[in-house]
């Protein structure tokens, strides 16, 4: 019975736990220029770092996504140039998909990134 009890208890605090870290998550809307991004999974915002699904905010911007499964990072590409790989563990997976920070992508492509907490919206110029 003791131990039943225990068990119940530990998986109590588990769902807690899991339920907190989840709540930190503030979904955001994600703009390049005036243009609305949809994403899926959705941009949010973790511990005031701005994240977005890596393929759909570079192909925004005019990139393509070059994915090398052996090194799991990311190149983004355009004609003619490639910009320096992003790392699997410089983002997040969320249902399966990779997010970057916004402002690592505003850097790779030297583009200025905002946060309008308002609008909970994370623009790419």
């Amino acid at each position: 019975m003791k131990r039943m009890i225990r068990l119940l208890l530990v998986a109590g605090m588990l769902a807690i736990m899991a339920t907190a870290a989840l709540a930190t998550d503030q979904l955001v809307s994600l703009y390049v220029g005036d243009k609305l991004v949809k994403c899926d999974p959705s941009a949010r915002v973790r511990d005031g770092v701005a994240y977005a699904p890596l393929r759909p905010a570079a192909e925004a911007v005019g990139m393509e996504v070059e994915w090398d499964p052996g090194t799991a990072a990311a190149s983004l590409c355009a004609p003619g140039r490639c910009v320096l790989p992003i790392k699997a563990g410089q983002g997040i997976v969320v249902n399966g998909g990779l997010l970057i920070p916004v402002r690592l992508l505003g850097q790779a492509l030297g583009r200025a990134v905002s946060y309008d907490p308002k609008a909970k919206a994370v623009r790419v110029k």
